[in-house]
């Protein structure tokens, strides 16, 4: 008899691998079960928040059958043993983007998901970011009519790689935040990258001790559009917000703005309109855990697919090979 909840477990308990601890006991159909963290500290002190037990092991969350699905929340570098073990073991996988830091990795992943059987999804939260997807359903219906230019910005505050990420040496902008920026423009224009340019500053981290880019500017061209990517880690804490996220699309027949980090869109054609957003940020980001919790219920493919994982992946790739040779890159 199946059981009337799915059992989830949490690999990776920072601060959103705690996003993902919260969705699993609001969403009715789970149960969180367990949380795994490498710091018995750690582990424990999130074990206690949730009210669930918890383990250093890995091993331990693989070996046990009352687990249906697992979160992979650990840092960039750190999914691709966590995914393969949980995969080998038959557990469902939700993990954080990017899928794995490089395309051999991904495709690990994906040939271990194909074998067990399981449902495998990338964490691509923006997908289900109101005006992002208000604003994928706008250039489908064709009103902006066809792509033609796109600017992506998404920036973090300084204090992320400062204070929040002991890791942060071993990722950097581009593999930190351009994942989100690479899948929004993939899924908004339903084309993919076919070459790359990037450059990067350096400075005001490695001040610090924090062996990374300051800042990272990639060109993309599309099938059909181009486009400009920037991600930052040196964003003032005097900042309105921990972010500062801007997507522009321009096309043939009007433009869509959309400041993310004030929440809000605008749509301009032949009449302008702006469609703002009162967003409750908890219930938000519910939304990809429940589209992934349906997936596994109904036996359907997660939209944001491991396949959108590994695509994702080797555009960075590409971006950082550009960064280090200084020329273009072609995918």
């Amino acid at each position: 008899m199946a059981r009337a909840k799915l059992r989830a477990a949490v690999i990776g308990v920072g601060i959103y691998g705690e996003v993902h601890a919260r969705a699993y006991q609001r969403e009715e159909r789970t149960e969180l079960e367990c949380v795994w963290s490498r710091s018995k500290e750690r582990a424990q002190s999130v074990g206690s928040k949730f009210g669930v037990r918890y383990t250093t092991r890995l091993e331990e969350l693989a070996q046990d059958d009352e687990i249906d699905l697992v979160s992979i929340a650990t840092p960039d570098f750190a999914h691709t043993d966590a995914a393969l073990m949980m995969l080998a073991a038959g557990k469902h996988v939700l993990i954080e983007k990017p899928l794995a830091m490089s395309s051999r990795e991904c495709a690990q992943i994906l040939a271990a998901r194909d074998a067990a059987g399981t449902k495998l999804m990338v964490n691509f939260h923006n997908r289900w970011y109101p005006p992002i997807a208000h604003a994928r359903q706008v250039i489908a219906s064709g009103k902006i009519g066809k792509p033609v230019v796109c600017y992506a910005r998404l920036s973090d505050q300084i204090v992320v790689p400062t204070k929040w990420l002991s890791w942060a040496s071993r990722s950097g902008p581009q593999w930190f935040l351009f994942p989100h920026l690479v899948d929004i423009l993939r899924w908004l224009l339903a084309q993919e990258v076919r070459s790359v340019f990037a450059v990067g500053c350096r400075g005001v981290l490695e001040a610090q001790g924090i062996d990374c880019y300051d800042a990272v500017q990639a060109q993309l061209v599309f099938d059909d559009a181009i486009a400009t990517i920037e991600s930052s880690w040196i964003l003032p804490r005097s900042w309105r917000s921990v972010i500062d996220f801007k997507i522009d699309v321009l096309g043939a027949e009007g433009k869509i703005g959309i400041e993310a980090d004030r929440e809000g869109i605008e749509v301009t054609t032949n009449e302008y309109h702006e469609t703002p957003f009162i967003l409750d940020p908890t219930t938000t980001e519910l939304l990809p855990f429940q589209h992934f919790i349906d997936c596994i219920l109904n036996d359907q493919a997660p939209t944001c697919s491991g396949e959108d994982g590994l695509a994702v992946t080797r555009v960075i790739e590409q971006i950082v090979q550009s960064l280090e040779e200084g020329t273009p890159c072609e995918l």
